[in-house]
């Protein structure tokens, strides 16, 4: 006849402790420690994600709000172009990109952006607001609508008219590491404990 040997969890961690468990035993369970007890580890202002960089700004005590940006020049005299921002909901569930470009841009023909190669239809931006030295424009897309922009073969292109008189200003861009970034600022703002 066999004996059927039972014991409570705080006995087999005391015999665990005490004799040692096997590797893999171990393994697992600090694997299990790392993804339930310890918060996500903070995204560093400055990080880099692609072409994005994690820019932060303290909007209380304890309390920051993060966006990736890139900023666009012009590669022969430097002059500002455009100033790229991605950024999600509060909850994660939504992503949008954010255009920066300077005041005096023609309002009425917008801001889109589109793949450089292939006949995709462009992506028209929303006006949202100007100050006296700017003016952004937003989009709202899904995961698989960012996902098509970071894939697009030969990068995308972008542009607006800067003034009623003025030829359309076009250039290059890409979002690469958009959506790893996004999700890297999601993750570490997400409470600890998944609440």
């Amino acid at each position: 006849m066999k004996a059927v040997v039972t014991m409570s969890a705080g006995m087999l961690a005391l015999v665990l402790g005490l004799f040692g468990a096997p590797a893999p035993l171990a393994a697992q369970e600090a694997e299990a420690a790392a993804t339930t007890n310890v918060p996500p580890a903070r995204v560093a202002n400055g990080t880099r994600f692609g072409q994005w960089v994690v820019t932060c700004e303290a909007l209380a005590v304890n309390e920051t709000a993060c966006v990736l940006t890139q900023r666009l020049v012009r590669a022969s005299d430097g002059a500002f172009l455009a100033e790229m921002l991605a950024f999600s909901s509060a909850d994660g569930t939504r992503r949008y990109l954010g255009a920066r470009v300077p005041t005096g841009v023609y309002l009425p023909h917008g801001f889109a952006l589109r793949p450089a190669e292939g006949e995709a239809a462009e992506s028209r931006f929303v006006w949202q607001s100007c100050s006296r030295d700017l003016c952004e424009a937003l989009i709202e897309l899904d995961a698989e609508g960012l996902a098509a922009l970071e894939a697009a073969e030969g990068g995308l292109i972008a542009g607006y008219r800067p003034g009623l008189l003025a030829q359309p200003l076009v250039f290059a861009l890409s979002v690469d590491g958009a959506e790893a970034g996004l999700s890297a600022l999601t993750s570490s703002a997400a409470p600890a404990g998944g609440e």
